[in-house]
């Protein structure tokens, strides 16, 4: 089905419509609003996201048109705005990052190659560490770069900073995280 035949059965069908979104559309949207909320958000906060977006898109599903573009991008854009929305949502109740649980990090290693995994993630719980213990707006600033693969740009306007001073926060601050795992200086 086209994008054309999509309009003409959201006009006769509103049910099948959405149906078929669901169907066609589903997945992508569930991957985008995962890929925004990261780990901040529970499995609820998705599914509540993704409702929100196909209750928002088929309530403003007028303004589609398949003349000037395609219903996969438009969808696409509602998912990511909707989303980011939710993720600022969740973030600021969650001061920043304590999204990530502790308990996940110091889960027991499974049965494959136990030493090594062992290994990776006691470093990983120690890089957690030490960017926890780089004070505001540093760890922050880390914590979107890096865990959550955000923007310079995004960072800054999520901080209510400029983008040079996130950039250059951003490069003092893991100097300084290289520098701790360099000297072994860090223990909690």
């Amino acid at each position: 089905m086209n994008d054309s035949e999509w309009e003409q059965l959201l006009a006769s069908s509103p049910r099948d419509a959405y149906e078929f979104l669901i169907e066609q559309y589903g997945g992508l949207i569930y991957t985008i609003v995962i890929n925004k909320l990261g780990r901040f958000g529970t499995r609820e906060d998705v599914e509540d996201c993704v409702s929100d977006i196909m209750v928002e898109f088929l309530k403003n599903a007028g303004n589609f048109s398949a003349v000037t573009g395609s219903l996969k991008t438009y969808i696409s854009t509602v998912a990511k705005f909707r989303a980011i929305d939710a993720f600022r949502r969740i973030s600021g109740q969650n001061n920043h990052y304590s999204g990530i649980d502790d308990e996940e990090i110091n889960l027991p290693p499974s049965e494959n190659n136990t030493e090594e995994e062992a290994e990776k993630r006691i470093f990983r719980q120690e890089l957690w560490n030490i960017v926890k213990s780089l004070g505001e707006p540093d760890s922050s600033i880390i914590i979107y770069q890096y865990f959550y693969n955000r923007k310079i740009s995004e960072i800054a306007r999520i901080l209510g900073m400029t983008s040079g001073a996130v950039q250059k926060r951003s490069l003092r601050a893991r100097k300084k995280i290289g520098v701790i795992l360099e000297n072994g200086d860090y223990y909690e």
